[in-house]
């Protein structure tokens, strides 16, 4: 049995980056991230190969190519259209392959933040109350402007906080038409949230049904302690924050209620393999809001799952080894 992995590396697409170092940055995994997985998989002794991305699997539907006894890993974030996670499964299942992550429709409910939401509402979960502005629903200030502010104007369905600055904080009714105006040239559809007031913090989630290898909770305080600090493409891209794991942070009666939250949601979404939940969580009133889930997650050793390794004190490999042990156990 071999294993292929599929991606569209970060070199072949657009930079992001807003500092002036040699790193570029998007929301594609870099071709050093997918060497560092493949080496990982063949040092637990199994048979692994670069597929390609996209454009390849693509060519191997038109050609009519079969893969007996393969097992495709999923790490692509499509390329640069709207909704591009969905690309990779779609084509999967095209040529009729088993392949890691979740499957088309999930993929798409949680590549839209919005809806996603929506898909959510009868959990009785917290999140915060939003709409979508696009070409087709335009900005309805009348609504807005009863709402409580601030508001959070950012891209509905861009991962890796693309389109994310300060600025996204809108006071007014102005700022918000403002920016929407400006990510309306680069994006095709806005999400505006009403603020969530709190500390950002992911759980990652390795696993399926009930049985999770992990489950672990990374909050992120920003170096930026102004009021309405925002983790945007430039923290990110530079981490400027300080990571903490499970209760280093958040007191643990919160950890465990979002870890039980996060594995109510991944399956009800029907969530395969892996997937990371993002909340704002407000300490001092103990509550917790879900703001929108990751498909397809970062998996390095730089990334939160990386963080979480060490912190654990165990090798990227053996997350790796978590990762694959997941896949097989549901596809064999």
């Amino acid at each position: 049995m071999k294993f292929l992995i599929i991606c569209d590396y970060r070199e072949n697409f657009v930079d992001y980056s807003r500092a002036n170092t040699n790193k570029m940055y998007n929301d594609h995994p870099s071709q050093k991230n997918i060497t560092e997985i493949m080496d990982a998989i063949k040092s637990l002794g199994y048979n692994c190969d670069y597929f390609g991305g996209i454009p390849e699997l693509i060519h191997a539907i038109d050609t009519n190519q079969s893969f007996d006894d393969s097992i495709f890993l999923n790490f692509s974030d499509g390329m640069d259209e709207d909704y591009s996670r969905i690309q990779a499964p779609a084509l999967l299942e095209i040529l009729n392959v088993p392949y890691s992550g979740s499957g088309v429709f999930p993929s798409a409910l949680m590549n839209n933040k919005h809806f996603c939401k929506k898909a959510l509402l009868n959990l009785g979960i917290r999140m915060p109350k939003s709409c979508i502005v696009n070409h087709d629903f335009p900005l309805n200030c009348a609504q807005l402007r009863k709402w409580k502010y601030p508001l959070f104007v950012k891209p509905n369905c861009e991962g890796s906080s693309l389109g994310i600055s300060n600025d996204c904080v809108c006071h007014t009714i102005d700022e918000v038409i403002k920016k929407c105006n400006k990510l309306l040239m680069d994006f095709q559809e806005i999400i505006i949230e009403e603020y969530v007031e709190g500390i950002d913090v992911t759980n990652y989630l390795i696993g399926n049904n009930a049985s999770y290898y992990i489950n672990s909770i990374v909050t992120a305080k920003l170096f930026d302690e102004s009021s309405y600090a925002i983790y945007g493409i430039n923290e990110k891209q530079n981490k400027l924050r300080t990571l903490f794991i499970d209760d280093e942070y958040i007191p643990t009666n919160l950890v465990e209620a979002i870890k039980r939250q996060s594995i109510l949601i991944a399956q009800t979404l029907g969530v395969h393999d892996i997937c990371r939940i993002d909340y704002r969580v407000n300490v001092s009133k103990q509550e917790f809001d879900f703001i929108e889930i990751n498909s397809a997650p970062r998996f390095s050793s730089t990334s939160e799952i990386g963080f979480i390794a060490q912190k654990n004190n165990i090798l990227f490999s053996k997350m790796v080894q978590y990762y694959l042990t997941t896949v097989l156990d549901r596809l064999t």
